[in-house]
């Protein structure tokens, strides 16, 4: 299990990173089908939309992890958020 700890500057529209979440599964799903997306995916948005909690297992969870991070970028730039990565948590 791989827990990613998205920061995101200020204060952030919550729907819209609710929403970048929830196209990134959704684009994921489309690969790796919605079970194994629902076994290998989970997270939390900030009240503020400041951070973002995506908690992955497996190559699907990762995926949406990735297209999450794409669309983070995209909304605020390359430089504009950061993520910690924390391996083998139980």
């Amino acid at each position: 299990m791989t827990i990613l700890k998205f920061s995101l500057p200020g204060e952030q529209d919550r729907d819209a990173v609710e929403a970048d979440v929830a196209l990134a599964l959704l684009a994921a799903e489309c690969v790796y089908g919605k079970p194994r997306i629902r076994l290998e995916a989970s997270y939390v948005v900030a009240d503020d939309g400041s951070a973002c909690v995506v908690k992955t297992s497996g190559e699907a969870g990762e995926a949406a992890a990735r297209i999450f991070a794409g669309l983070t970028a995209a909304r605020v730039g390359e430089d504009g958020y950061k993520v910690r990565r924390e391996d083998g948590l139980a």
